[in-house]
């Protein structure tokens, strides 16, 4: 019976070693067993076995909250299996990313949990290449209006060019239209760069109340110039999540500058932050025109705006970005009596 029972054991072990995944039990954080790809995936030797080294050892600084988040839940028995998505540092010093998959089980009255690690860089090369495709369906998508809304102002451009040529003095009105214009031609061409400029996105853990902060903060000049007041209320310290500090930046600055510019004299903002079990929620509030019924359905589409000089590529940004950092977000409104746009995003816990 003894001898069967090390056969089996051995048997179970030389297949997992056969597994192309690497897999790894743990007691707690500590390494008690590895396959063969994992030593290969986490040391320089795949017959080199990792018992005795913590796991976190070999994970991202950065996303051990996260995996420890999890372990944690898996260990409580919340969950049976979790799946999650973190960098590994593998043994040529590269950060792969990888989709683990965590199981709890018990042997002889000890809790262990079966680590598998998927290097998923190939899907993420696929995902970056069809988000390229689709930036460039969306560029495509985009010609036929940037040539309808550039062609108009460069046409006023040049009546008015014309108009001058024939005049010894220079007519100050048409300087002042002409000008206009290519403000017009700059906020197109400077807000269509995010779609065709190649940017690196550097996902990091932020605090959202503290861009918010900052964000009021650029406008507190053009709120004061025309009476408008901006409050921020946050239900707790932190607001934490992961993504890039430069696009969400720009979020809060396309949500609040179309806010201010929605408000006639005296009108207020209110961006509010509290936190859910797994989201990070964030309003902005204005008391502003409203976005008129019909409108709800265009939101977000290019070159559909409620503003004189518009082109809605700024929301169009904001949408796309959010999508990115895999949040949601809606909108309520009503005519002269203000709009709110409610983010969610996934929580970071510490």
């Amino acid at each position: 019976m003894s001898g069967n029972s090390k056969s089996t054991e051995f048997d179970f072990k030389r297949m997992i070693d056969q597994i192309l995944d690497a897999i790894i039990i743990l007691n707690r954080e500590k390494i008690v067993y590895s396959n063969r790809a994992a030593n290969k995936l986490l040391s320089f030797d795949e017959n080199t076995p990792l018992c005795g080294l913590s796991l976190g050892l070999f994970i991202d600084p950065s996303d051990m909250p996260i995996f420890r988040r999890h372990l944690e839940e898996i260990c409580s028995n919340k969950m049976s299996t979790v799946t999650f998505a973190l960098s590994i540092q593998s043994s040529k010093n590269n950060k792969i990313p990888s989709e683990i998959t965590c199981h709890p089980f018990w042997d002889h009255e000890q809790q262990m949990v079966q680590i598998t690690i998927r290097d998923i860089s190939d899907r993420k090369a696929v995902e970056e290449s069809m988000r390229q495709s689709e930036k460039l369906s969306v560029i495509g998508e985009l010609s036929a209006g940037i040539l309808h809304e550039i062609r108009n102002p460069l046409t006023s451009i040049k009546g008015f060019l014309q108009l001058m040529e024939n005049s010894s003095q220079v007519n100050m009105d048409y300087m002042r239209i002409i000008m206009r214009e290519i403000v017009q031609i700059e906020k197109i061409t400077n807000e269509l760069l995010y779609f065709t400029k190649p940017k690196r996105e550097h996902f990091t853990q932020l605090d959202l109340s503290e861009i918010a902060q900052e964000t009021i903060s650029l406008f507190e000049t053009q709120a004061i110039k025309q009476q408008t007041e901006m409050k921020i209320s946050m239900n707790g310290e932190n607001h934490l999540s992961f993504g890039d500090r430069t696009q969400l930046k720009q979020v809060f600055v396309n949500l609040i500058k179309n806010a201010i510019e929605a408000i006639p004299t005296g009108g207020k903002i209110i961006v509010n932050l509290w936190s859910g079990d797994h989201e990070e929620h964030v309003t902005i509030s204005d008391t502003g025109k409203g976005i008129p019924e019909q409108a709800f359905q265009n939101l977000g589409k290019s070159f559909f705006t409620t503003k004189a000089t518009g082109t809605g590529l700024g929301l169009m940004v904001t949408y796309t970005i959010i999508k990115n950092h895999k949040g949601k977000v809606t909108v309520e409104s009503e005519e002269n009596k203000g709009t709110t746009f409610h983010l969610i995003f996934p929580k970071a816990h510490r």
